[in-house]
């Protein structure tokens, strides 16, 4: 009797958490009926475990959206728009004679109520790990948080083809867009107070360093960097410094800005190449590049170069929670993230589950989360999340051959 209880408690257990009811009302003009077709079957077969989806339901749902899609003849394009509470939420094009590809169309399409699912499950912050966060058929790469984890930010090229930065607000699952036009952007961080963000853009036509605030920013963006030479991978010293990567003639060197006094440091290193400064306490840890190896090194207060992590493979994009370094490293034959525990020395695997190359991980403020972009064979990246539980570690590489 007793251990059939404990099972009844178990199932519902799992049975109780929230399920996101997508109620879709969807419909077409007689020349699209096929498309609309294929949008549906899209959608069944991409939502994930956590939706429902139901169909012209009077049944109360997380969302009840409204799709519609026609070909307009005189355009000789299809146009499909989600609209949520009479108001439209996203709209989609297609022309066959045109550059975009039909699959990547149905994807536009069914990116709407998917996302609106994901959102909403990463506000509520009790979605299983590994977890996809947007399904856009655009790129969305190099995610941040915010100190205060209220946003998550990454670049997104899903308006008109160029890069900008988006938000999205874990309070209420709404993605909010920062485009900077006439600029394509890369590598967003927030501030150490979460009132700034420094990124990389194309604002004055070559790569240059940019900073900004969260509010009203569009009037109020500031370049950083100087010269004509690239500046790119941008991260925060403090409030008031940024710390990036310039090119010179043979090689670069790291700049650190004052971005109220717009005065200049310049850090050379004996590499080949240097790359993705990330500051931790009063250390500097960066991507090295020695004689075509990349690993990842630490510059410490008096001058030091301390090697971190160097394989015969290739290590990328270190970020660093307490004593805990993630990185990205190619030495199972696809880039995939591992952990290393800096006291005790141990690496395992993260993204064991996840069968294609990862990149450019960051944590949550509280250390219990990483995103980063995966970039799915055929397909531009999307952001997933994973938990972060270093006491359930597997794959030690110590135990792999």
């Amino acid at each position: 009797m007793n251990k059939f209880l404990i099972f009844i408690f178990v199932l519902v257990t799992i049975n109780s958490f929230p399920i996101i009811t997508l109620n879709l009302h969807m419909m077409s003009d007689e020349q699209a009926t096929d498309v609309l077709l294929d949008v549906k079957n899209k959608i069944e077969q991409l939502a994930p475990d956590y939706t429902e989806i139901i169909f012209d339901s009077a049944t109360p749902a997380s969302y009840d959206l409204f799709f519609f899609i026609e070909y307009n003849a005189s355009l000789e394009v299809y146009i499909g728009e989600w609209k949520e509470d009479s108001k439209i939420v996203s709209r989609c094009e297609y022309d066959p004679k045109g550059y975009k590809f039909y699959k990547d169309f149905i994807m536009e399409c069914v990116s709407c109520p998917l996302e609106k699912a994901s959102f909403k499950k990463f506000s509520m912050g009790d979605f299983s790990s590994p977890f996809r966060l947007t399904y856009h058929p655009a790129l969305d790469e190099y995610p941040d948080f915010s100190p205060d984890g209220k946003y998550i930010c990454f670049i997104s090229d899903r308006i008109g083809g160029n890069r900008n930065i988006f938000l999205i607000d874990k309070e209420t699952g709404k993605l909010i867009p920062k485009p900077v036009y006439g600029s394509s952007e890369y590598f967003p961080k927030f501030s150490p107070s979460g009132n700034k963000m420094v990124f990389q853009g194309s604002l004055h036509g070559n790569w240059n360093i940019y900073t900004m605030p969260l509010e009203n920013y569009s009037k109020s963006i500031r370049r950083i960097s100087s010269g004509r030479a690239p500046a790119y991978s941008p991260n925060w010293l403090d409030e008031d410094k940024v710390i990036y990567v310039q090119d010179h003639a043979t090689s670069n060197y790291f700049v650190v800005a004052d971005t109220r006094t717009l005065k200049r440091k310049v850090i050379e290193l004996p590499f080949d190449r240097i790359f993705s400064p990330t500051p931790h306490g009063s250390d500097l840890y960066f991507v090295g590049l020695k004689e075509a190896d990349f690993g990842i090194y630490k510059l410490t207060p008096d001058g030091s170069i301390i090697t971190v992590e160097d394989t015969e493979y290739n290590e990328h994009d270190p970020c660093i929670k307490g004593d805990f370094l993630v990185f990205t490293s190619n030495r199972d034959g696809i880039y995939r993230l591992w952990a290393k525990d800096m006291k005790t020395g141990k690496v395992w695997c993260l993204t064991e589950d996840i069968p294609y190359d990862t990149f450019y991980p960051v944590f949550s403020p509280d250390g219990s989360l990483i995103a980063f972009s995966v970039y799915k064979t055929g397909s531009e990246p999307d952001i997933w999340i994973i938990r972060f539980n270093p006491s359930e570690e597997s794959s030690p590489l110590n135990d792999l051959p």
